[in-house]
């Protein structure tokens, strides 16, 4: 079983100076790599408050939305595309910190509620427990490893 440290050390083998040409947004986030994608259940950025205040401001039609929040979670994610990241951190609580070369920072929480899942490496996205290479289930609970190990031979897929 790969330790926290050798896990940290592959997420940031496979994601510092790499960066994601494509992004999806539904009840998740996806961001989509060469040669894998990182889901999360939630996304987070200082940068949120700044765009949401912008865009509510001037753009009514916000108000009229299912999910208003995703607009600002959207143009982080926008404001990223291609952009490379240059530092990954794995917080104690088990949340993914990605810093870009443009300065902006996205966190993966795991403190989103009612989830099974909070985020996960995978090779062409989806659910984790069909297999991944890496994904976080719960704070302090990081299954698989970068980029040689894989949480298809974990308890969570015998």
């Amino acid at each position: 079983m790969p330790t926290a440290l050798s896990q940290i050390d592959g997420i940031r083998s496979a994601l510092v100076g790499e960066f994601y040409s494509r992004f999806a947004v539904s009840d998740g986030f996806e961001f989509w790599f060469s040669d894998f994608v990182l889901s999360s259940r939630e996304l987070i950025s200082p940068d949120e408050k700044i765009i949401s205040s912008c865009i509510v401001g001037s753009y009514a039609q916000v108000e009229h939305t299912a999910n208003p929040d995703r607009i600002a979670k959207s143009a982080v994610m926008a404001a990223c595309l291609d952009i490379p990241i240059v530092a990954v951190d794995l917080l104690a609580d088990s949340s993914l910190l990605l810093t870009f070369t443009n300065q902006v920072t996205i966190r993966l929480p795991t403190d989103t509620p009612i989830v099974d899942w909070h985020w996960a490496i995978t090779e062409a996205g989806g659910d984790p427990y069909v297999g991944c290479h890496i994904a976080c289930f719960a704070p302090s609970d990081i299954q698989g490893g970068m980029p040689n190990n894989s949480c298809m031979d974990s308890p969570v897929n015998p």
